[in-house]
């Protein structure tokens, strides 16, 4: 079977995988949940290269949201990265700032409900959280994960990869049709740089709206990746 690492976004922590890590772990996976500091893209991706050197096997790369930019970063000249996942997730060139890019693009309704601290933190609220992040979502697991957010600094978002890794990686990207988080027309636009294309008709958390089809689709993936037959 394989080995997937899965890396999360904005305010999250690796708490947010949890069913998603139990249900491939049944399915004969090798599973691990990364904890980013969530202080600066630089720092996230080196803390995504650690836990990869300290794993020391192949993996298939997972990240939501944010954490496209992060494995964006951690996997440029690696070659225990077999596959990259982004799940309704930032991905741009290498000299491209998200926030710059995201203002060609209609607003997703969370744009407007994001507090930034006087030490330049994004605060996501539970209520926007629970609208935004979680929409689809059973609404006593969204108002449980809401409440566990956690700051995440400013410059995360407004600092360029630098990197193009899914030009030689293969790649899967799952645009989700609903997200009130990352608009669906920004999500079309980044999406065309990666190998394959799956579309969700949910919000911006498959893993909890949608978590057997979610499981479902890294599985198949992770097989197509082990016969060679992963997407460029």
């Amino acid at each position: 079977m394989g080995a997937l690492m899965l890396v999360h976004g904005v305010g999250h922590g690796a708490w947010c995988w949890r069913r998603t890590k139990a249900d491939l772990v049944d399915r004969g996976h090798a599973v691990v949940a990364v904890d980013l500091p969530l202080t600066g893209l630089g720092d996230d991706a080196a803390a995504v290269q650690r836990a990869l050197d300290d794993w020391g096997r192949s993996v298939m790369l997972v990240g939501h949201s944010y954490a496209g930019l992060v494995i964006s970063k951690a996997a440029a000249e690696r070659r225990d990265v077999q596959h990259l996942v982004y799940v309704a997730a930032m991905l741009v060139d290498g000299g491209d700032v998200y926030l710059d890019r995201m203002r060609e693009f209609a607003a997703a309704p969370i744009n407007a409900e994001v507090d930034l601290t006087a030490d330049g933190n994004l605060v996501v609220r539970p209520e926007t959280a629970v609208g935004c992040f979680y929409n689809e979502c059973d609404r006593a697991e969204a108002e449980e994960a809401a409440r566990r957010l956690r700051p995440t600094a400013a410059r995360c978002l407004s600092e360029p990869p630098g990197v193009e890794p899914w030009r030689s990686i293969p790649s899967t990207y799952v645009l989700c049709l609903r997200d009130r988080a990352i608009h669906p027309d920004f999500q079309r636009w980044m999406s065309a740089r990666a190998g394959e294309v799956v579309t969700f008709d949910t919000d911006h958390s498959p893993f909890m709206s949608m978590p057997e089809r979610f499981v479902d689709l890294l599985d198949g993936l992770v097989d197509k990746a082990s016969s060679g037959a992963g997407c460029v």
